[in-house]
């Protein structure tokens, strides 16, 4: 057994320079500054002037030394031109008035709650930093604000006015400009195709829970029913004053919250063959309670690079599963990146429901999404009935299961053949079986597409379920979980804000700011091995 050490991520990037050099900084700095695109349909400003004023630093002081002394938000605002994201944050949150006090720079403020996000602060400290005569020196010049600052009030109302929407867009040009200067693994000028890998996170709300079983309804004027009541528990009547407007064990500032039970575990099936059902009722090392949100993306692998670009991200309610959010987040994805030309789908069990499987079909992209079990698996007889096995492998006639044999990619169907396995079997007789002539080559054989002949599309897969080339092509996927990490990193465990909306922004920022943090990583990589 061999006890050799995989290599990391930066060994194998060592290891490929030539995939590396285009980020070394004499490189990237002809394709600098890296221009955030602007929408020509889009209005000027609402407002003629501003109280601070950004401008693009230039790169002129990036060089071998400060590349590591800099901050990554630092390199971040040399490397990018934020200008034209103006019209676009003015359109959203500034509106044509003569009254009031001229705002800031809608780049300024997007900046500061950018580098906020990164810094995990609250807008207490942020603001303390840029006031500091000596600490905020340089986070002024990067954002534009000289000798007058926002209020803490003033920066809470534009957070507020950042949308899920606004903001999902801004992750979009942010990978637009990347694919424009060829540092996705998608290029400009090579037709090559993606591959995506989906994950999921939990995070838990600001709000503490009050009732696990609080749902939509007890947020309606009473009388109304109670859930915990409805469960045996003690709940409450939900007819008194204190429960008028909505019932007192709810939270009011995390309405779209819910509680959920994570095991760790989504492999057991729902309701037919198509669909997961419930888990089976087991104690697991991983359970944990959890009462908030749920946020699914997207990652686009580089596997020469052993890195990984986030995607923009769907966002619901911690109940809300995989299947909820893949098919509308997978649709927008293709719809938004014209450019992104999908050949693989990662994914693990818990997008194994028709909607997805065949939303990945459908695309053109081959489907390793793991295989969720159905209680029909348990049984031989079902199994042989059907033609194929627990792992989606088909079966002969005769229970024979049979060997891989290629993938049409033009027909796109996995070929099967039995090999005629069966005269080789001591433990059984050879069956009487037609598919044993001579005329026969590959004995008994079978293709499958998108579903298996009994239309099944639950266990249907390119390429064998647990191959060896399936586990080579399925690990890719531990790269794409780095995303969990490095939202937890920047506090994202649990949300900093109340409601949906503002905590789907702070996940969308926290993805923006790990995106420029990959780029800074590969710069200095890159810019340290010449």
């Amino acid at each position: 057994m061999s006890t050799a050490k995989k290599p990391t991520a930066i060994e194998k990037r060592a290891q490929n320079l030539k995939a590396l050099a285009p980020f070394a900084l004499d490189n990237l700095k002809q394709r600098l500054p890296l221009v955030f695109p602007r929408d020509p349909a889009l209005p000027p400003s609402p407002k003629p002037g501003y109280r601070s004023a950004y401008r693009y630093l230039g790169f002129g002081d990036l060089n071998e030394e400060t590349i590591d002394t800099f901050s990554p938000f630092e390199i971040a605002v040399r490397l990018f031109d934020y200008s034209p994201l103006e019209p676009l944050l003015a359109a959203h949150i500034y509106v044509a008035s003569a009254k009031g006090q001229m705002p800031f720079h809608p780049v300024s403020m997007y900046l500061l709650s950018i580098y906020r996000r990164g810094r995990n602060l609250s807008r207490h400290e942020v603001l303390r930093v840029l006031r500091h005569p000596e600490d905020g020196q340089s986070l002024r010049r990067c954002t534009g604000f000289e000798d007058d600052f926002p209020s803490e009030s003033g920066l809470r109302y534009f957070e507020g006015q950042l949308t899920p929407e606004l903001q999902q867009e801004i992750n979009a040009l942010l990978l637009d400009v990347l694919y424009q200067a060829g540092f996705l693994p998608a290029k400009p000028d090579v037709e090559q195709k993606a591959t995506l890998s989906f994950d999921g996170m939990l995070h838990e709300a600001r709000s503490h829970m009050r009732c696990s079983s609080v749902k939509a309804s007890c947020y309606t004027p009473a009388p109304r029913l109670c859930p915990a009541q409805e469960k045996g528990k003690q709940g409450c009547d939900c007819s008194d004053e204190a429960c008028a407007a909505i019932c007192r064990q709810a939270t009011p500032r995390d309405p779209q919250a819910c509680f959920i039970v994570y095991t760790g575990r989504n492999k057991r099936a729902r309701t037919s063959p198509n669909t997961p059902v419930q888990p089976q009722v087991r104690r697991s090392r991983i359970n944990r309670m959890v009462y908030g949100y749920y946020s699914y993306a997207g990652q686009l692998l580089d596997d020469e690079l052993a890195t990984y670009w986030i995607l923009p991200a769907a966002f619901g309610s911690a109940t809300c599963g995989d299947p909820a959010l893949f098919p509308d987040n997978f649709a927008y994805l293709q719809a938004r990146f014209p450019w992104l030309e999908i050949g693989e789908v990662i994914a693990d069990a818990g997008a194994c429901e028709q909607t997805c499987l065949d939303a990945i079909w459908h695309a053109g992209a081959v489907r390793m999404v793991d295989i969720c079990a159905h209680q029909s698996d348990d049984d031989p007889d079902t199994r042989l009935g059907r033609g194929y096995d627990e792992n989606g492998h088909p079966l002969c006639p005769f229970g024979y299961v049979l060997h891989a044999n290629g993938y049409d990619y033009r027909r796109r169907r996995a070929k099967w053949r039995c090999g005629k396995r069966c005269q080789h079997d001591p433990q059984r007789l050879v069956p009487k079986c037609d598919y044993l002539k001579a005329k026969y080559k590959h004995g008994y054989t079978v293709t499958v597409d998108r579903t298996h002949a009994d239309g099944s599309v639950r266990l249907a897969r390119e390429i064998p379920y647990g191959s060896p080339a399936w586990k080579e092509r399925y690990n890719r996927r531990n790269s794409a979980e780095s995303r969990n990490s490095a939202l937890e990193r920047l506090g994202l465990k649990r949300m900093p804000v109340h409601g949906l909306a503002s905590c789907h922004v702070t996940v969308l920022q926290g993805d923006f700011v790990a995106n420029q943090r990959t780029l800074v990583r590969l710069i200095r990589e890159a810019t340290a091995l010449g």
